[in-house]
């Protein structure tokens, strides 16, 4: 500085300055900050890019939908929860989605639910009349497959897998494709 050079300041670095001692003592810094080492104090940090004070591109609030939307059809589940749920209390659950929601792989599920249930549910009267003790058993394994049928079900449809049963599948997809 003896030659009348002034100092020059690095673009990469902030301009710090050393506190003065006869100053009166700041407040500490916030929880969860380092302490300036060494008593020298740094300008605060700039906030995170596209952050505060700015609106989003298109004006605030954003105008239209979000990307990857899609109209509401439905009951607003994602298309997998709402075809899982359907096989849940099977024909009580698969007519309240058949009827609320019109997204065609829904309702496809809905419709075989109703009518898995609806085929359960007369295994189950039929075996409940019948008292010989071989059909009786045989009834019972009938049951307990339907059972494990309706896990896959319900695995399937929150997997949004199209499982489609042999004979009631058939009748769920020509029952779906119908306007309501």
């Amino acid at each position: 500085m003896s030659e009348g050079t002034p100092p020059r300041d690095l673009p990469d670095e902030p301009r710090r300055v050393p506190e003065d001692p006869g100053a009166p003592a700041s407040p500490p810094p916030p929880s969860g900050t380092p302490p300036d080492p060494g008593g020298w104090s740094s300008p605060p940090p700039a906030p995170p890019p596209g952050d505060w004070g700015q609106q989003p591109p298109g004006g605030y609030p954003p105008s239209g939908p979000p990307s990857g939307y899609q109209a509401q059809q439905g009951s607003g589940l994602a298309p997998n929860v709402a075809s899982g749920l359907s096989y849940v209390l099977t024909f009580i659950t698969g007519l309240i989605f058949f009827f609320t929601d019109r997204r065609p792989e829904v309702r496809f599920h809905a419709m075989q639910a109703i009518l898995f249930g609806a085929t359960w549910a007369a295994v189950s009267i039929l075996n409940s009349i019948i008292a010989v003790t071989l059909i009786d058993l045989l009834l019972f394994l009938v049951s307990l497959a339907f059972f494990v049928v309706w896990i896959v079900l319900m695995i399937q449809g929150f997997s949004g897998r199209h499982f489609k049963l042999p004979v009631l599948g058939d009748v769920a997809e020509q029952q779906a494709a119908k306007p309501v």
